[in-house]
């Protein structure tokens, strides 16, 4: 599962490299790629001919309850001939429509995991929260967060016994990718902030290792098993985005263009859906 997800994200980096700073015109062009290809792949799963058929009867159905409305026997007769026909429609539908959903989640974690969330502002600040393995004490465990030059890692930080957390804040001189170190005991867990606007997943959360934590939360290198971190998350300020002179998050952005992608060959085409 690393594998795929270390795979995934590289695809990902590649594809969203040549649009820099841009992130909406990558976040469209993204979206636009994936309505045409998962589109493409719903026809190529698909019984077209027997979709058309299901999708037929359902309409002589509907038009035989329009032509005979005084009759009760035949309209009773007509409906039910319509919902049997949508069940019908559903069981040749059903796979094709699982393989896209498999192939969209993936994809969908990608883009949210680097245009749900804003970078860092050059002169802003987030805050790391660190949450222990159940049973430990932030009190009484030795742990202690430090960022190289770009960051500046407050030295106060916040124990909550209660749930296991120990909280700093981190203030960013300067923008770009910045590296930081999260020691608890003798282990040292390595990971990024990001003040700079690109393509890449900002990273907001990790968990400890489990076989789908690649793919549900990316841009954060994985907890080792013997850690005593139980979580890892850093706070970035949600994206925005303009859509015809509209404020909208990243989902508004993204059910265009994947509307827009995936009507082009579904015209071209004649995609059965």
């Amino acid at each position: 599962m690393f594998t795929l997800s270390l795979i995934i994200t590289t695809l990902f980096d590649v594809l969203l490299a040549p649009f820099g700073s841009h992130r909406a015109a990558g976040l469209f062009a993204m979206s636009l790629l994936m309505g045409a290809a998962l589109t493409l792949l719903y026809r190529a799963t698909s019984d077209e001919a027997r979709i058309r058929r299901t999708r037929d009867v359902f309409k002589a159905r509907v038009l035989e309850m329009r032509l005979y409305p005084d009759d009760f026997l035949l309209i009773t007769r007509a409906l039910l001939g319509a919902i049997a026909s949508q069940g019908a429609y559903l069981r040749a539908a059903a796979r094709p429509i699982i393989i896209v959903a498999l192939v969209a989640v993936p994809v969908f974690l990608q883009l949210e995991a680097r245009f749900g969330r804003a970078p860092l502002a050059s002169s802003g600040s987030t805050v790391v929260t660190a949450r222990l393995k159940t049973g430990l004490d932030p009190r009484s465990v030795p742990t202690a967060l430090s960022a190289g030059a770009g960051l500046r890692v407050d030295d106060r930080s916040v124990r909550v016994p209660t749930t296991g957390e120990v909280i700093w804040r981190v203030d960013v001189e300067k923008p770009g990718r910045h590296a930081m170190e999260l020691r608890a005991y003798d282990l040292v867990y390595r990971f990024d902030i990001s003040a700079r606007a690109d393509g890449r997943a900002l990273g907001r959360e990790r968990r400890t290792h489990s076989p789908a934590d690649g793919l549900l939360h990316v841009g954060l290198p994985s907890i080792p098993a013997d850690s005593p971190l139980g979580r890892l998350e850093v706070a970035y300020p949600e994206a925005h985005y303009r859509v015809f002179r509209a404020r909208c998050s990243w989902l508004g952005l993204f059910f265009l263009g994947s509307l827009a992608g995936a009507a082009i060959p579904a015209w071209l085409l004649r995609v059965a859906l």
